[in-house]
Order: structure tokens, then C-alpha cells, then sequence
């Protein structure tokens, strides 16, 4: 299709960006570390980089799904900042996707240690206290009479009262939700010896042929995040396993 001219410059940064990831055989390249510091080292090789160079075989679990959620915020912020004004906050509210089944423990009354360590969850249970007070955007999550049942539901209806009035991709972007939700119900309804490489490689064909199909605008954007979100829940995946199972330093 052809590129209105306020996207233009944002379809050739996702291009630039979409390049960039990895293919199967670097995943494998990067997934044949058996220690945490050499599968590290190998992410930051690859266009990893910008969510591992601040991680170390040190940290805890805990630690490190901390700061992949502080770098998925940073690029949400920093691909929300080639867009025009208008789409902004829809993409921002992409942000605190990660962050969604934490909060919804938070709002059962499920508190563990490790929530201190982290500043936007503690900001979300200050927020949960004074919600009558607060004009903080997460506050669009808090249970209310006349909003949706579920957390996740009002993450969404959230997210489709930020797009901009009459746009034209209303349709692309409700497939795009319905195809991601129709993944989350796949995965769980999966039995206990199934894994998610399958879902999760149908799922990316999917989103990358949406991306492909509505180049040049919002859409686009959206599935860029999206593609790069299942990026990094493998890398979560591969690094929260190392630091858990696998031996610090592997032998010569």
C-alpha cells in the first residue's frame, strides 16, 4: 500500500527494526548457552542488546524480570515517540502489558516480598488506596460498577478508548486483539506436556503477515510491539531458566 506521508518515516523505522530480529537459527545460537553469564553474553551479540546489556548472572530471577520490564517500557516509550500525537497514548498504553498478571495478584490482595523491589508496583498499590484521588493512568485498571469484569478487559476497553476518533484501522486493530486473545486461550487449554514454541511461532506468522499487510500505518506499530513482546518473553524465558537451574560458569 502506499505510505501517507506522516508514516513514512515511522514504516522505515520498523522496517529498520524488524530486520533486526533474530532468526530461528540465532535463537539457537543464543539458546545453546547452558550457563546465565554466556547466554547473556550471546543476547547482547545479537539485537537483544537493548533488553539485556543491563542485566548480570547475579541477579535473581526477580531482578531480571524487573529490568526486562523497565526495558520493554523504555521501548515502548521510545517507538510511541516516531508516532504523530494522535496514537501516542494508545501505544503507551502498551506499557504496562507485562505487567498485568502482577497487578491482578495485587488487586486479590496477594502481596509478595519481591513487589517492594519494584517502584511501579508499589506506585500501583498506593494508587489501589487513594483511587479517588489519583489521576494516574493506570487507574483505568482498578475494578469499578460500571467497568469490565476482568483486568485484562479493562486493559483492553482502555486501549480502544485511546485510539483517535474515525480512525480508519478500527477494524485491523480489533482482528490484530482478536488474534492475540485467541493465542492466550490456545495456551491455556495447552496440556502440562505441551510447550509454547509451536503457539508462539503461529502466532508471529500471523501478526508479521498483518505487519506486512498494513505498512505505513498505526497498525504497523502495533504489531512491531507485539512481534517484539514475544521476543522478549522467549529471552525472559531463556534467562529466568538459567538463573534458576543452570550452573553459574560453564567449564572451559
Amino acid at each position: 500500500m502506499s505510505l501517507r506521508p506522516s508514516w513514512s518515516y515511522v514504516q522505515a523505522r520498523l522496517q529498520a527494526r524488524h530486520g533486526e530480529r533474530l532468526a530461528e537459527g540465532d535463537w539457537n545460537a543464543v539458546e545453546s548457552a547452558r550457563s546465565l553469564d554466556h547466554f547473556i553474553d550471546r543476547s547482547r551479540a545479537t539485537s537483544l542488546r537493548r533488553f539485556s546489556e543491563r542485566l548480570n548472572a547475579d541477579m535473581s530471577s526477580h531482578a531480571i524480570e524487573r529490568t526486562l520490564r523497565s526495558a520493554w517500557r523504555d521501548y515502548v516509550a521510545e517507538v510511541a515517540s516516531w508516532c504523530a500525537l494522535d496514537w501516542r497514548p494508545a501505544m503507551l498504553w502498551c506499557a504496562p502489558l507485562p505487567d498485568l498478571p502482577t497487578l491482578d495478584a495485587l488487586l486479590r490482595g496477594e502481596v509478595p516480598r519481591w513487589v517492594q523491589q519494584d517502584a511501579g508496583l508499589v506506585a500501583f498499590i498506593e494508587l489501589e488506596r487513594h483511587a479517588a484521588t489519583s489521576k494516574s493512568p493506570l487507574n483505568a485498571l482498578l475494578p469499578g460498577t460500571k467497568r469490565e469484569p476482568t483486568l485484562v478487559a479493562r486493559w483492553y476497553a482502555h486501549w480502544r478508548s485511546l485510539w483517535p476518533k474515525g480512525t480508519r484501522e478500527r477494524r485491523a486493530l480489533t482482528t490484530l486483539s482478536e488474534i492475540v486473545q485467541a493465542h492466550v486461550a490456545r495456551l491455556a487449554l495447552a496440556g502440562p506436556q505441551e510447550t509454547s514454541a509451536s503457539y508462539r511461532r503461529e502466532l508471529t506468522r500471523k501478526i508479521s503477515r498483518m505487519f506486512r499487510r498494513h505498512g505505513g500505518s498505526p497498525v504497523a506499530v502495533f504489531c512491531h510491539l507485539a512481534l517484539v513482546a514475544l521476543d522478549l518473553e522467549r529471552l525472559r524465558g531463556g534467562l529466568v531458566r538459567r538463573a534458576l537451574f543452570a550452573p553459574t560458569k560453564e567449564a572451559a
